[in-house]
C-alpha cells in the first residue's frame, strides 16, 4: 500500500514538473493551424492574436502545437513559427481558437489591457525610426513653441573686399513646431565690431529641419530683410541665412546647440556676408 501511495505522489510530482516546464507559443498575428506542415492545405482552425498554444515539437519553420478546438476539444496541428512568439512556461492557459468564418475577433479583459502594448510593438516593428518611444532610446521632444538664442564668433567679408573682419556674432529665433522634424518661425542674425562701428544683420522667416526624429542634427535656412550700419549710415536690402547645428539634450525640453551658419545681405549700394560659429540654447 505504501508503495502505491509513493508511486502516486511520484507520478503527480513528475507531472507537475513537466507541466511547469512545458513550452508555450503566443500568437502574434492571425495564424492558420494545419493538420500537417503544409500551407496549401485547408486550415483546421485560425488562431487569434494572443492565443496560447502548447508546443510539442519543431519541424523546420513549423511548430507542432496543441490547441483547444471549440468543436472537437484538444487537438494537435502545425503552425508557422513566424506567426508566434515562443514564451516561457509561466503563462495562463491558452485561449480558444476563432471558428472559421467569424469576422469579429473575440476580446477578453486580458487582451484589452495589452492592446496598447501590442500596438506599440507593431509600430516599432513597422516604423523603426519611431523607436524613440522604446526604453533606453533618447527621444527629442519637439512640439509646440520653440526658442533659440546663440552667441559666437563671426567673420565678415564682401564682394569687393580684399580682407575679412572678425567680430562678435549671434542670433535669435523662435516659432512653432509643425512636426517633430519641421520647425517654422522667424529669426534674426547679427555681426558687430565696435572699433569700426560696423554692424550687419538679418530679419527673416526661418525654417529648421531635422532629418531624423531621434537625432538632434538639423539644417536651417531663412529669407527676409538684411541691414548694414556703418558710421551712422543705415542701409536695408535682402537678407538670407543658411546653416546647420546639433541639439544636445540637457533637459526634458532644453538643449545646448553648437551651430555654424552663414548669412548675407545685399542692396543696390552694398553687400556683406558673414560666416559664424557659436553655441546656443534651444527650448522646445
Amino acid at each position: 500500500m505504501k508503495c502505491y501511495i509513493a508511486l502516486i505522489f511520484c507520478t503527480l510530482g513528475f507531472s507537475g514538473v513537466a507541466a511547469a516546464q512545458e513550452t508555450r507559443a503566443v500568437v502574434t498575428e492571425t495564424a492558420a493551424i494545419y493538420l500537417t506542415p503544409d500551407a496549401t492545405r485547408t486550415p483546421l482552425r485560425t488562431a487569434a492574436v494572443d492565443t496560447q498554444l502548447r508546443v510539442r515539437g519543431e519541424e523546420g519553420n513549423w511548430l507542432r502545437v496543441e490547441f483547444q478546438d471549440p468543436q472537437f476539444g484538444q487537438r494537435t496541428g502545425y503552425v508557422q513559427a513566424n506567426h508566434v512568439r515562443v514564451s516561457r512556461p509561466d503563462l495562463e492557459p491558452m485561449d480558444l481558437s476563432i471558428p472559421a468564418g467569424t469576422s469579429a475577433t473575440r476580446t477578453s479583459p486580458a487582451r484589452s489591457i495589452r492592446s496598447d502594448d501590442r500596438e506599440a510593438t507593431y509600430q516599432e516593428r513597422r516604423f523603426p525610426e519611431r523607436s524613440s518611444q522604446m526604453p533606453g532610446v533618447s527621444r527629442h521632444n519637439r512640439e509646440g513653441f520653440w526658442f533659440n538664442a546663440g552667441l559666437g564668433y563671426g567673420s565678415l567679408g564682401c564682394d569687393g573686399c580684399s580682407d575679412r573682419w572678425n567680430g562678435g556674432s549671434g542670433g535669435l529665433s523662435l516659432g512653432r513646431a509643425i512636426s517633430p522634424r519641421l520647425l517654422l518661425g522667424v529669426g534674426t542674425t547679427g555681426w558687430a565690431r565696435t572699433d569700426t562701428e560696423l554692424t550687419v544683420g538679418t530679419l527673416d522667416a526661418r525654417v529648421r529641419f531635422y532629418p531624423s526624429e531621434t537625432s538632434g542634427f538639423f539644417l536651417t535656412g531663412g529669407l527676409g530683410l538684411g541691414a548694414l550700419s556703418s558710421g551712422g549710415v543705415n542701409e536695408v536690402g535682402l537678407g538670407a541665412v543658411l546653416g546647420l547645428g546639433m541639439d544636445i539634450r540637457v533637459g526634458r525640453n532644453v538643449s545646448l546647440t553648437p551651430f555654424w551658419s552663414g548669412f548675407a545681405t545685399r542692396s543696390s549700394t552694398f553687400d556683406a556676408n558673414v560666416g559664424q560659429l557659436g553655441l546656443g540654447i534651444t527650448i522646445h
